[in-house]
């Protein structure tokens, strides 16, 4: 069975620092899929390279707009940020 290529793949993870983790894997796989250089993106998102690459690294953003501003850069639709949502509260903000 072929998946749509924009949707993530749904993992469940309990612990703050998994859900980082998985927020920057998702954050990264769009940005992959973008195909645009990340020193093309990051300041579409107010970013710094290194401040985005911390992010795809696990680091959580420090406010839900910064997702939101990551996800515009990208093009993320609803799907991909429903997702982030739960991410991002898992990790601990809200």
């Amino acid at each position: 069975m072929h998946l749509p290529s924009h949707r993530p793949v749904r993992r469940t993870a309990a612990r703050p620092e998994v859900c980082a983790q998985l927020l920057g894997e998702h954050i990264r796989t769009a940005r992959l899929r973008d195909g645009r250089p990340l020193e093309e993106i990051a300041p579409l998102a107010a970013l710094t390279v290194p401040e985005w690459e911390a992010i795809e690294a696990g680091q959580v953003p420090d406010t839900w707009e910064q997702v939101c501003l990551i996800a515009a850069a990208l093009h993320i639709g609803r799907t991909w940020m429903a997702w982030l949502v739960k991410l991002y509260a898992g990790a601990g903000k809200k």
